[in-house]
């Protein structure tokens, strides 16, 4: 039995469809959820990252800026998941974290003690399937403790 499922969610298609299926999941084993979403902090678009920075002194200062106003918006995108997941009855909480996605998502499925995770991928096909290598899902499923349900 699952008691605790994690749901790593970016905003996407994919990141819905697999709420979804965890949310069935969780609904039928009486299990917790909780959504996690990370601000990828290795990237800083430059043409972003300009607008903040009024002399190269505080391009530190623009980068942290830059991650409060996107945690801001993701906080504000998984508020309105979790009224839809509650909804139907399961009890379901967020976590938001900075830094690189595959590691924080197995970082914080130790730290809420997950029994599952459920992350959407996207299928890519002919030579992008080799990209998909270095895919967040993937690496989530190589590393995670415990059991990955990749959606697609």
């Amino acid at each position: 039995m699952t008691g605790r499922i994690l749901v790593p969610h970016d905003g996407t298609e994919m990141s819905d469809r697999a709420l979804a299926r965890a949310t069935e999941f969780a609904k039928a084993l009486g299990a917790e959820m909780v959504i996690v979403h990370i601000v990828d902090s290795r990237f800083v678009p430059p043409s972003a990252t300009l607008g903040f920075i009024s002399d190269r002194t505080s391009l530190e200062a623009a980068k942290a800026e830059l991650v409060r106003i996107l945690k801001s918006g993701a906080e504000q995108m998984l508020k309105k998941r979790l009224e839809e997941v509650r909804k139907k009855g399961v009890k379901v909480d967020f976590v938001l974290g900075v830094g690189s996605p595959a590691d924080e998502i197995v970082k914080t499925a130790r730290n809420v003690k997950a029994d599952t995770i459920v992350i959407g991928s996207r299928q890519l096909k002919g030579a992008d399937k080799l990209k998909a290598l270095g895919s967040v899902a993937r690496k989530v499923s190589e590393t995670a403790d415990c059991p990955v349900m990749i959606i697609r």
